[in-house]
């Protein structure tokens, strides 16, 4: 299994919960599929792409059809689909290989120009997720029978299971009474309604040598740069405003999926780049004349 990637340029997302009955964005997570084809993009799905806790079989069919085409399409155009397994598809991690045309992973270390890159879901960083995975689970299942009677209830039973993380949080961290004058961190210092374990994750990440970090896994989107320089990302989920990270040989932009298909991608290919990325050679034309050569893409600087 190899977790060790090197990509010119790839698109990250997370959460897309194909298969719950929740997920709304079939034509959005087609018309982004496409987007990455069009513009010779790897995909990396990091993490419950698939959402095999709360799955319906329907759904998942009526969502993965419009895409499969597409995804059927990267091979032919040397371009991978990663998949790296989070906590709603955890049962992928017994096919932790290559599926077809796609490498499923627990983690990702991508090379991108000079950049090296951490892709996870980030679950493994959640704090209750590990203290109390029983719990966990049982209000992923109460969730899924909450799916079914309407969304509107479940919506009521995220809310108050939010919450109670929360409360849970609080108290297992001595009800605030242990905390020293000033050592609240201020809200610019992490993402907007997460809990500080998952910036503390990103950071001890980070200082393994990466320039950034992606999670996902809290559906909160938001971007940090962390100590160090280092850059966390996280792109939220599919349920509401699905976020990406685009990477082009090292340099990275963060904006919502909407943003990247309506105004193009932010970091465009000539079209010598686009012939060195079908055949591998730079098109050169000979000084004082019409013709063209090709020479090795290692050739271009």
């Amino acid at each position: 299994m190899k977790t060790t990637v090197r990509e010119d340029r790839l698109l990250v997302v997370s959460d897309v919960h194909m298969g719950n009955s929740l997920h709304r964005t079939r034509r959005a997570f087609r018309d982004f599929v496409q987007f990455a084809l069009d513009h010779r993009y790897s995909v990396c799905i990091n993490g419950d792409g698939i959402d095999i806790a709360q799955l319906s079989l329907a759904h998942l069919v009526s969502d993965l059809t419009p895409s499969l085409g597409l995804f059927l399409k990267f091979g032919d155009n040397d371009l991978r689909i990663y998949y790296t397994v989070g906590n709603h598809d955890i049962a992928l991690e017994h096919f932790l290989a290559d599926v077809g045309r796609m490498k499923v992973v627990p983690f990702l270390s991508v090379h991108s120009g000079d950049q090296r890159i951490r892709v996870e879901h980030g679950h493994m960083y959640d704090d209750m997720f590990l203290r109390f995975p029983r719990i966990y689970y049982v209000f992923t299942a109460i969730g899924r029978m909450a799916i079914s009677i309407s969304p509107g209830f479940y919506e009521g039973l995220h809310k108050f299971n939010v919450a109670f993380i929360r409360f849970s949080n609080w108290g297992l961290h001595g009800f605030g009474l242990f905390k020293k004058a000033g050592q609240e961190e201020a809200p610019t210092d992490r993402i907007a309604g997460e809990q500080p374990y998952f910036r503390q994750g990103a950071e001890t990440t980070g200082s393994r040598g990466f320039d950034a970090v992606i999670f996902g896994h809290t559906h909160l989107h938001g971007a940090l740069t962390l100590a160090d320089g280092v850059r966390y990302y996280n792109t939220g989920s599919w349920f509401s405003n699905p976020h990406c990270v685009a990477i082009d040989k090292g340099r990275l932009w963060y904006g919502p999926v909407s943003e990247l298909i309506e105004k193009g991608d932010p970091f465009r290919m000539s079209d010598d780049d686009v012939v060195a990325a079908i055949t591998g050679v730079y098109p050169v034309q000979v000084r004082g004349t019409d013709t063209m050569t090709l020479v090795p893409e290692v050739a271009h600087t």
